[in-house]
């Protein structure tokens, strides 16, 4: 076997290292109790992997409410993992893990006073069947809001994940699988047939009757009419707009470097699905870290986070937007004494900022996987010329 021929195989060895996965998700509509799917391929080990089911739905206030996955089966383990929850409209909320000789944790919360619960739990997840994966909870409200996140470092072969949906009989549930922090895939599965009120199956509210209308008659406003506000499951960020219907703002994870003079604040947030524009624009809105915060609203786009013209009004900040994208609040960074560059100024509680785009060191570019292509390639071609 000549030189030229070791190079090609062991240069097709390398490949699958820049190969990035591929993730489906199915179906799109169930009935409670059906099965969802989620087919994971070419996930390397060790690729921080998250599974994350949301779901809106209605209940009785007063009353207990469960949302449940069912034979829950993860065909790899998630070291050093993470279990997440959020619920809003609650009194109190548990979350149940039940692994057959396995597996098994159960921790529960208080509601804050705005309904709201938030539950963290580290520890390694490992792979298998899980018989019951819960959040059970009081309702004080009629729509409950419920997400459940999984995440870890992925260990063990691809394969498919699988649970049933139960608990709820009409609404809505998300199903977001991020990799290494970023959205890899969301999809919306709807559960159960629309009200006959004719309001959306997450609404958790009743359609107004149409002029004249018979009791029952669903009246479809115009794309015009009332405006729909969509809000981050932290509650921080909101999106409203006629356009905003089925958008869905998610936590980024940040890259890149603020612009000089200029910090992170908070979390990131991406507005999906990517692709997705608006028109009429929809208004993104930021709670401020103070009252006397200066800040603007950036938006990332090739490793660049840019300033957007923001315009402050009480306690938040807002922009218009017409398409979707990853967005962040950004806040001075001045030490004591100096003049920020590009630091907008603020003449009144409701005051237009439009911060002048500063210099930006952009995101490394994502080679890291080809690298050992690269090196190989280099040290193979000196090999050939010795040859």
């Amino acid at each position: 076997m000549n030189n030229h021929a070791v190079f090609i195989i062991l240069f097709a060895l390398l490949i699958p290292a820049a190969t990035a996965a591929t993730i489906d998700i199915s179906p799109t509509k169930i009935d409670s109790g059906d099965t969802v799917t989620v087919d994971v391929k070419g996930l390397p080990d060790d690729a921080v992997f998250s599974l994350g089911i949301s779901a809106e739905f209605d209940a009785d206030p007063g009353n207990a409410f469960s949302f449940r996955a069912r034979d829950l089966t993860l065909p790899f383990s998630l070291n050093e993992g993470k279990i997440e929850v959020y619920t809003e409209g609650t009194e109190w909320t548990t979350v149940s893990l039940e692994q057959k000789d396995g597996m098994s944790f159960s921790t529960g919360k208080n509601a804050d006073t705005n309904g709201v619960v938030e539950i963290s739990h580290s520890d390694d997840i490992p792979g298998g069947t899980y018989d019951l994966v819960s959040l059970k909870g009081k309702a004080i409200d009629r729509n409950i809001i419920a997400s459940l996140e999984l995440m870890g470092k992925k260990k063990g072969a691809d394969g498919t994940i699988s649970f049933a949906l139960e608990g709820i009989e009409s609404g809505t549930a998300t199903v977001t699988i991020k990799i290494d922090g970023q959205q890899a895939l969301s999809q919306k599965i709807t559960i159960g047939s629309p009200s006959g009120n004719g309001g959306s199956p997450s609404s958790g509210s009743s359609g107004p009757l149409s002029p004249g209308g018979s009791p029952g008659a669903p009246f479809i406003p115009e794309p015009t009419a009332t405006p729909t506000t969509v809000t981050s499951t932290d509650r921080k960020v909101s999106l409203t707009g006629p356009g905003a219907l089925d958008a869905r703002l998610e936590l980024f994870t940040a890259q890149g470097t603020a612009p000089a003079g200029w910090s992170l604040s908070g979390s990131a947030y991406a507005v999906t699905p990517e692709g997705r524009t608006f028109d009429p624009a929809v208004t993104l809105s930021f709670a401020l870290p103070s009252a006397d915060a200066t800040a603007t609203i950036a938006r990332y786009e090739n490793g660049v986070w840019t300033p957007v013209p923001s315009k402050i009004q009480g306690d938040r900040i807002t922009t218009t937007i017409t398409a979707a994208g990853a967005y962040a609040l950004l806040v001075a960074a001045t030490p004591a004494g100096e003049t920020a560059v590009a630091t907008p100024t603020l003449a009144s509680a409701e005051t237009e900022t439009t911060a002048a785009p500063a210099a930006t060191t952009p995101a490394a570019a994502p080679f890291s996987p080809l690298l050992p292509v690269i090196a190989f390639g280099i040290l193979m071609f000196g090999w050939l010329r010795r040859g």
